[in-house]
């Protein structure tokens, strides 16, 4: 799988203004549904895995948070990058240690053996300093776009 094809410019949202977790998952779901990403259960199937199994991830250079939910609840496989107003509490996957977030990749998988792939992927992103100094400048979705995706292809 080309990781770069779970890019799509419509679904990179620098400045979603989400007060709580909740309203996070509610908004980034509707968006998701209406485009044709998931299917009904995946709000409910996303809080709930995220109740259970944190997805929070503190690196060295930047808090994020790689939300996401089972591959029943996917109809088209997507990466959906998110930035929020405000930092938003989350837990650390592993630890469940407390974590401040406003950065987030929610990921839609629907090939199992297809993700840890692309979790490895991110964390070298997001382990490399001069990526994550880009990320966090950007403020367009077009350049944020074509960032991921040239990283993506190599």
């Amino acid at each position: 799988m080309l990781y770069s094809n779970l890019l799509q410019e419509d679904l990179i949202n620098l400045n979603l203004k989400a007060d709580s977790k909740k309203e996070l998952f509610v908004e980034i779901a509707k968006d998701l549904y209406v485009k044709g990403y998931v299917n009904k259960g995946y709000l409910d199937a996303l809080t709930e895995r995220e109740e259970n199994f944190p997805t929070g991830l503190e690196t060295k250079f930047l808090s994020i948070a790689l939300p996401h939910a089972d591959p029943e609840f996917i109809e088209k496989p997507f990466v959906y990058i998110v930035k929020n107003n405000e930092k938003l509490d989350f837990l650390q996957m592993g630890d469940n240690k407390d974590l401040s977030v406003d950065s987030f990749l929610f990921l839609g998988i629907n090939e199992p053996d297809k993700q840890v792939g692309l979790l490895a992927k991110l964390m070298e992103l997001f382990m490399d300093e001069s990526f994550v100094s880009e990320f966090i400048s950007i403020s367009s979705s077009s350049n944020m776009y074509s960032l991921l995706k040239d990283k993506f292809e190599n």
